[in-house]
């Protein structure tokens, strides 16, 4: 007959087993560190490098629903005290962070942020952040800025519209990469 003691020593290494194997990468896990609002403002000081970063909404899981055509449900979220929107999304899978899905977040934040008539400076800046496990975008960069420009004159179009990808797997010290973006971005790295 097993001893109560002997059962929580087994549940105990049986958790121990799973959490051993845990990083922010992983679903589970970015869920509940993200649901600790200092957690995700200091993600987002980090990425934006903005020390003073305050969040003043956040949601988990948002789901937005479209009538027309695709919904989606959006890993994080977030207004800061700027008026900033910002989707953080947590990307195992190269496929999970194309372009184009990027993209199409940053279209359902604009969504509904508008009343009718409102006038479309009011819009606010958006930022669609991925955080993935592999670099997506192939550059060997630890962070890629992306915003649109002027073809003809290489200006910003300063639309407000931004997508900003942040490669976990590029560590600290490596070619031309910033030590700072690296050494955060090794703060979710499995070692």
């Amino acid at each position: 007959m097993t001893t109560d003691s002997e059962k929580m020593k087994s549940r105990y290494k049986k958790y121990r087993k799973i959490l051993k194997n845990l990083t922010i990468m992983s679903d589970v896990f970015m869920r509940n560190v993200l649901k600790d609002r200092k957690c995700t403002e200091y993600i987002l000081q980090v990425i934006m490098e903005k020390k003073n970063l305050k969040i003043v909404d956040q949601v988990l899981q948002k789901d937005y629903k479209n009538l027309q055509g695709r919904s989606a449900i959006l890993d994080c979220v977030v207004q800061d005290a700027d008026g900033k929107q910002f989707d953080v999304e947590i990307q195992q899978e190269k496929e999970g962070a194309s372009p184009r899905r990027a993209r199409y977040h940053s279209g359902l934040l604009d969504m509904n942020t508008l009343d009718p008539g409102q006038e479309f400076d009011r819009l606010p800046d958006t930022y669609v952040i991925f955080i993935t496990w592999t670099d997506t975008l192939g550059r060997g960069l630890p962070i890629y800025h992306i915003g649109r420009t002027i073809e003809e004159t290489g200006e910003c179009f300063r639309d407000g519209s931004y997508i900003i990808y942040v490669n976990v797997s590029v560590q600290a010290g490596i070619s031309s990469c910033p030590a700072k973006a690296g050494q955060e971005a090794s703060d979710v790295h499995p070692m």
